[in-house]
């Protein structure tokens, strides 16, 4: 606890030692090629809203810089010869810290369109829009009930439904949440969330989520959903991709954020690695600025981040917060080193501790948890570089290199005589390498060239004891995935063909090598684009599949496939109305399956694997999956996307579809039943106001946001009631699997805040109220043995979550 104190004390007497205040209010960046990262020479930013109008011209270097800019929200138009325009909107210029917006445009032979995006979408804006959702970390503080966390945000978009109140656990288009997959700067690391045994059915953890994300919002950059049809570059995902990105620090300024609040306590610093940046330029706002005076856009930086959790700290100073004790903490950093020849150099990390402990209050039980006493440690680590080579004028290379490993630890000890019933443990390491060389031939194509590696390492233990059963497994695997691809991009004018394939070559529960081909198609219509998509992708069997490879009975199951198809399509209805649709289809191939004689277990309807080894009536799964099983996602997601401009902004988003499987080869219609996730539907309408006035020398922005969530009610397996009385655990009847469904799930949360501008610094101050109508959504149904009948578990209540933010 003392160490924990002294690590926060030590970041915030560093800053107050460095830090020379930040001027803010003031907009500056580089604007580059997209493709190659060369600076463009010349490119004009403007803020079309201003009058007179706000401008500047990009230097040599491509930085631009505009100051004394007023507290607000802008529209930025960055334009350049031959290049795609672009409209970025929800720029937000305060005082205490400088907006940095890197803008990248794409070489277009015709220019026809000028697209608009979030500042969050910059980095993939070479990207075609179908099947991605960018996430700035500006929602995560606005939108109501995302707890900072961009999975959370997610909730909020079509095609993504949230498993669980008190997790960031999601099903993407009907996919199980195991069959998500986590990336930081573009490779793939293991589950980066604390608390993940949360809100699973055995309290067991899951490999796709948790409690809060270990990066913390203060460091990101933003975030990324991939949610079907991946393009070549991506492999090992089934279920959607999560790809999350380090922002670079201030390389000018020092400054200090600091955040206190239900989540955590925290505090970020960051500046140029050497102080002796460019001073502070003093003129007139929007006047030309001398470019001796633009930021070198070759300064190094550093950015680091503590955080602990705020029920963990009250714990340790002596509050009780009754049976159950949650207490986390996390630290992350970047470094960015730019080299004198354009070569740049990042470093980067992070890393947390999370428990979880119960301790039954009563020796009397009356529900079957206070049987027990519960303990649960997890620990995860990433640590990483990315170096970023121009080579000429029209080509770079791109190499980024990752080590990331968890550990989970669970028991339960049964509180008669102490003895331990539970018993599991779980331990993974990746070790994730990528390189990419991207050529643009002209300004109609270009070609990608590169491949990523990962070596897998992983081991699983696991001890379950009652009454009339003993049941002890475990193993380990490891191997390699490589997957090198080749993707060439081609533009017509109003149509573009983007043609690639993927190989993965799998070596850790068998050898095998799939050739995996994309295509997508995007042809402009008016102020609209028609995309068409098609992506083969293949995963890796979980780790509790993976670790039993020597003990199958016949071969090991197939690494399960998957056929994507989606065609969408996109207006921007004005310079800030965005309306998408897409309709996709997901063929999924070789699903593991396991036949009991009380019916099959699919891995298709699997969060954690508690499911899978105790659902049969001689409670022991035998380790011998067969990839026979089939599934199948189909529907539409609809969204219509007003950004903040003119102080309110709104988001409706739904989606229809339908989850399904199979166990064995379909003969026909009735063959297919739900899986575990079919909801059939999520309605989801966020929106905001804010009002902005000045009062005394400060600029206050008072704000309100609300979201109101109704999703269709996940399947259920009923509960075979006496066989569960005689094991003594809960058992499902597998011959019906998924035939109930749970009641629809309807929450609606409310959001204010009020932010405070003064020169050199700013702060806000807001109040998350969560689920406001206190409706506890039905999550699942269990026996319990202690009061002998079926029972539901139920979701969390209202929770108001009051936060503190200062910047610097």
């Amino acid at each position: 606890m003392k160490k924990n104190l002294s690590l926060l004390l030590t970041i915030f007497c560093f800053a107050t030692l460095v830090l020379a205040q930040s001027p803010g209010q003031t907009l500056r960046g580089m604007v580059t090629d997209a493709d190659t990262g060369e600076p463009l020479v010349g490119a004009s930013v403007q803020l079309p809203n201003t009058n007179p109008l706000i401008g500047a011209t990009s230097s040599l270097s491509g930085s631009y810089l505009m100051e004394k800019l007023p507290v607000g929200r802008y529209q930025v138009k960055v334009s350049y010869i031959g290049h795609e325009p672009l409209v970025i909107t929800e720029v937000l210029v305060e005082s205490g810290r400088e907006t940095v917006l890197n803008v990248q445009l794409r070489e277009r032979a015709d220019s026809l369109q000028t697209v608009v995006v979030k500042a969050s979408s910059l980095s993939n804006s070479s990207d075609a829009p179908i099947n991605r959702l960018n996430f700035s970390v500006e929602e995560q503080f606005r939108f109501p009930g995302t707890n900072f966390d961009p999975a959370r945000l997610a909730m909020a978009y079509p095609g993504v439904a949230g498993e669980n109140d008190g997790t960031n656990i999601i099903s993407v288009r009907g996919n199980s949440p195991n069959a998500l997959q986590w990336r930081l700067e573009g490779v793939e690391i293991v589950n980066p969330n604390h608390t993940a045994n949360a809100g699973t059915f055995g309290d067991r953890p899951t490999g796709a989520g948790g409690g809060v994300n270990i990066l913390s919002a203060q460091l990101l950059g933003g975030s990324s959903m991939l949610t079907g049809a991946f393009p070549a570059q991506y492999g090992n995902a089934i279920g959607g991709i999560m790809d999350m990105s380090f922002r670079k620090g201030n390389d000018q300024h020092h400054e200090l954020i600091a955040q206190a609040g239900f989540i955590g306590i925290e505090a970020a610093v960051e500046g140029p690695v050497s102080v002796g940046g460019r001073q502070s330029a003093v003129g007139s706002q929007g006047a030309a600025i001398d470019e001796s005076r633009i930021p070198n856009p070759e300064s190094p930086s550093f950015l680091a981040n503590y955080r602990y959790s705020f029920t963990g700290l009250l714990t340790a100073m002596g509050a009780d917060f009754g049976d159950e004790e949650t207490a986390f903490q996390d630290v992350a950093f970047h470094v960015a080193l730019p080299g004198k020849k354009g070569g740049n150099l990042t470093l980067f990390g992070m890393g947390g501790k999370s428990s979880t402990l119960y301790r039954s209050p009563t020796d009397s039980a009356t529900i079957e948890k206070e049987l027990f006493n519960i303990d649960f440690q997890s620990k995860m680590g990433a640590a990483g570089l990315t170096y970023v080579k121009p080579l000429g004028k029209r080509s770079v290379w791109q190499t980024v290199a990752i080590l990331s490993a968890l550990e989970h630890v669970r028991t339960a000890d049964f509180l008669a005589n102490g003895a331990r019933w539970e018993d599991d443990l779980m331990q993974e390491r990746k070790a994730s390498f990528a390189s990419v060389f991207t050529q643009k031939i002209d300004g109609s194509n270009r070609i990608k060239i590169g491949v990523e590696a990962m070596n897998y390492r992983g081991e699983y233990e696991s001890l379950f004891i009652r009454p009339t059963l003993q049941w002890q497994n475990g193993g380990s695997a490891e191997g390699w995935l490589v997957q090198p691809y080749f993707d060439w991009q081609m533009d017509f004018g109003r149509l573009e063909l983007t043609a690639g394939i993927h190989a993965s070559v799998y070596t850790v529960l068998r050898d095998e090598v799939l050739p995996e081909p994309r295509l997508s198609l995007s042809y402009q219509l008016g102020q609209g684009r028609l995309n068409l998509s098609y992506g083969l992708h293949s995963q890796l069997l979980p780790l509790q599949l993976n670790a039993l490879k020597s003990k199958f009975q016949t071969a090991p199951p197939a690494v399960p496939r998957a056929h994507h198809i989606v065609a969408g399509y996109q207006n921007s209805l004005g310079k800030s109305l965005i309306f998408k649709a897409e309709a996709y289809y997901q063929h999924l191939l070789d699903q593991p399956v396991y036949e009991t004689p009380n019916g099959t277990i699919s891995l298709l309807n699997l969060m954690d694997f508690s499911q899978a080894y105790f659902n049969t009536t001689v409670g022991i799964v035998p380790d011998d999956f067969k990839s026979i099983g089939q599934g199948r996602n189909y529907g539409i997601d609809l969204s219509l996307q007003k950004y903040l401009t003119d102080r309110f902004f709104f988001l409706l988003a739904g989606s229809i579809y339908h989850s399904e499987y199979t166990d064995k080869a379909p003969k026909n219609q009735h063959s297919w039943r739900s899986t575990r996730f079919d909801g059939g539907y999520t309605m989801n309408l966020t929106g905001g106001r804010e009002f902005l006035k000045q009062k005394s020398g400060k600029t206050i922005i008072n704000g309100i946001s609300s979201r109101a969530v109704w999703l269709g009610g996940f399947r259920e397996t009923p509960i075979l009631e006496h066989v569960s009385a005689e094991q003594g655990y809960t058992v499902f009847n597998l011959t019906d699997a998924n035939i109930l469904k749970l009641d629809d799930y309807i929450r609606l949360d409310l959001r204010f805040y009020k932010k405070w501008n003064k020169t050199g610094k700013n702060s806000m101050l807001s109040l998350d109220i969560q689920n406001l109508t206190n409706r506890k959504n039905i999550q699942y149904h269990y026996f319990d043995t202690v009061q002998g009948k079926i029972l539901e578990k139920r979701q969390l209540g209202l929770i108001p979550i009051m936060t503190w933010r200062g910047e610097f």
